[in-house]
């Protein structure tokens, strides 16, 4: 929805300086068709425009985009990806989404508008269907059952034919003919469509007024080009002035601006070297495709700072499947020539059969190492890569290592992959990152700490890396029931993952002591989600505050039912964790070390 926003704004904004350049530089020429073609040419530029970016024109420009500074809190899971933004004194959850709130108003304004375009088509069809079909002149017209002022609409034109003389129903003909021939109504149609949707903007109901006006302009000059004398065409358009228009959206004879068509008229020919005026829109339409392009390779992360991420961290998912996903903040750096390598996509590349079908490839596939298997060597392999635009894996590379074994084998397994569905960046496939957490770990009765990946960490927080790729661990809850550590199937939260991160944005209360004390972190928290779809249990694995502990563990004991796991197809109790990271994002900001001692940059 912030996407579909941002390009309202786009093109509203191209639609104002354009009626502006418009309004100083071609209003007063006469020029008609160069004007028609520039008034069209303009409103479907700048509807189209926000689609096109051009790299290079980007790096050309030596500035980008920023919101400057900006004080809110947040409140992330896992690292990076998802906020909830509050003001300075209480880090409410937002009960009101005011872009939802928007979004019900402008569809609604919009429906009505759209719903009055239908009636006025409809009301053409009316008149055409009470009309009777007569011969003038040659031509075939549709005489209205009462007396309306004359109109054309595409390829019928309607004229009360008993109202005029012989004299005036010619010049009518001429008139209504020429928007006929010249296909005006598309224009009036374009200019309605483009009401429809952008009501809210004043400068497109001016440009509206103004292609409308400019084909009478042209109407009215073929009238005159067809011999009939000026004066008397003026008085008979002055006579017709307070007649009944049939329908708004139709080619009227009379509008109502016909002080401006009679100026118009008796205004002298523009000299023809004035022409090359109209060139001067050509640098304003370069500006817009450099704005556009500059806009569109900025850090993703900053424009759409209050969008809320479709993202969940992989640790939250490490204690019930093998294999998670770890997505970072969206930007389009690390560049390749002339490839843009993005980080976050509007549709993230998906391996071919979802999260499921990652799992058991990389179950079937990875091989534990027997060197590490006999040194008891086990811990986490975050593995980066390149899904590119044709689906193909590349780039593998290791960026938090455990041992060169382990190392090698996660790259290996990786390199094996098959072909994903490629990422999307405004509906074309692009080149994605994607980062893959491996975890390695040993039987329980061979089990070993690895220093390089454990080292300095809680106990907490070693069984919250941790998730069983050889066997399924198990332990008791104090009612006696078995709780799973890992299992065939998966827990699942009503909605999935976006129903989750819904349920904590709309519950989670940044704790205003913790505000004030400027207290942050992250707090990983483990619960059991029994057979039954309820939680309980929760226990905090690593705290940081205990305002922020308290208020995570609260959270998490409010949950509805999950999806309970299931094992050998029946359901059963399993842990779940989830880190929930408490930020709060100033222009002083200082991180909270007691959230994160311990831990490597990793």
């Amino acid at each position: 929805m912030q996407a579909f926003f941002t390009y309202l704004l786009q093109v509203n904004i191209a639609l104002a300086l354009f009626y502006l350049l418009y309004a100083v530089a071609f209003k007063r020429d006469t020029f008609f068709q160069l004007r028609r073609l520039f008034l069209l040419s303009v409103i479907l530029f700048s509807m189209l425009y926000p689609f096109f970016a051009v790299p290079a024109l980007a790096e050309l420009v030596p500035f980008s985009f920023s919101r400057g500074e900006e004080v809110r809190s947040e409140v992330l899971i896992g690292d990076v990806g998802w906020e909830v933004f509050g003001d300075e004194e209480v880090v409410a959850s937002r009960s009101i989404s005011w872009t939802t709130l928007l979004a019900v108003l402008y569809w609604t304004v919009t429906a009505a508008f759209i719903l009055r375009f239908l009636v006025q088509l409809f009301s053409v069809y009316r008149v055409w269907k009470r009309s009777e079909r007569r011969l003038l002149l040659g031509n075939v017209v549709y005489c209205p059952a009462k007396e309306v002022t004359p109109f054309s609409f595409f390829k019928w034109i309607f004229i009360h034919t008993d109202a005029y003389s012989e004299q005036e129903l010619q010049q009518i003909l001429f008139h209504e003919s020429t928007h006929v021939k010249q296909w005006h109504s598309i224009d009036v149609v374009i200019t309605e469509l483009l009401c429809l949707f952008f009501w809210w903007n004043p400068f497109t109901w001016l440009l509206k007024r103004e292609v409308i006006m400019n084909l009478e302009y042209l109407a009215d000059n073929h009238v005159l080009h067809e011999g009939v004398d000026s004066r008397e065409y003026q008085y008979h358009l002055l006579r017709l002035t307070y007649h009944e228009s049939a329908v708004p959206i139709a080619n009227n004879f009379n509008v109502s601006q016909l002080k401006q068509r009679i100026m118009m008229m008796n205004k002298t020919k523009s000299p023809a070297l004035r022409v090359a005026k109209y060139l001067i829109a050509l640098p304003l339409l370069f500006l817009f495709v450099v704005a556009n392009s500059v806009y569109a390779g900025q850090d993703e992360s900053v424009r759409l700072s209050e969008v809320t991420s479709d993202i969940i961290d992989a640790e939250a998912l490490l204690q019930t499947n093998e294999y998670a996903t770890i997505v970072a903040q969206e930007s389009n750096i690390n560049q390749e020539p002339g490839e843009p390598i993005f980080q976050v996509v509007e549709n993230a590349p998906e391996f071919l059969g979802g999260q499921e079908g990652l799992m058991k490839f990389l179950s079937e596939n990875t091989r534990y190492p027997v060197i590490a298997i006999d040194h008891g060597i086990q811990g986490r392999v975050i593995v980066r890569f390149v899904v590119t635009k044709t689906g193909k894996v590349s780039n593998v590379e290791v960026m938090r290592g455990v041992d060169p074994s382990l190392d090698r084998e996660a790259v290996r397994v990786v390199e094996a992959m098959p072909a994903w569905k490629p990422g999307t960046q405004k509906g074309e496939a692009v080149n994605v990152y994607y980062t893959l957490p491996i975890v390695f770990k040993l039987p329980a009765d061979t089990k070993k700490e690895s220093q390089p990946v454990d080292a300095g960490k809680s106990d907490g927080e070693k069984r919250s890396d941790e998730s069983g790729v050889s066997q399924k661990l198990s332990i008791v809850l104090d009612s006696g029931e078995r709780v799973y550590e890992t299992v065939d199937v998966a827990p699942e939260f009503p909605g999935g993952v976006n129903g989750l991160m819904q349920f904590l944005s709309a519950n989670i209360r940044y704790p205003v002591e913790a505000q004030e004390k400027g207290v942050q972190g992250r707090v990983i928290c483990r619960f059991v989600v029994k057979k039954d779809g309820s939680t309980s249990n929760v226990e905090v694995l690593r705290g940081v505050d205990p305002s922020l502990d308290a208020e995570a563990i609260r959270v998490i004991e409010s949950m509805p039912a999950w999806k309970p796991g299931t094992q050998k197809g029946e359901a059963v109790n399993v842990h779940f964790t989830i880190p929930i990271q408490f930020s709060l994002s100033t222009g002083t900001k200082e991180d909270n070390q007691s959230g994160d001692a311990g831990k490597s940059d990793g």
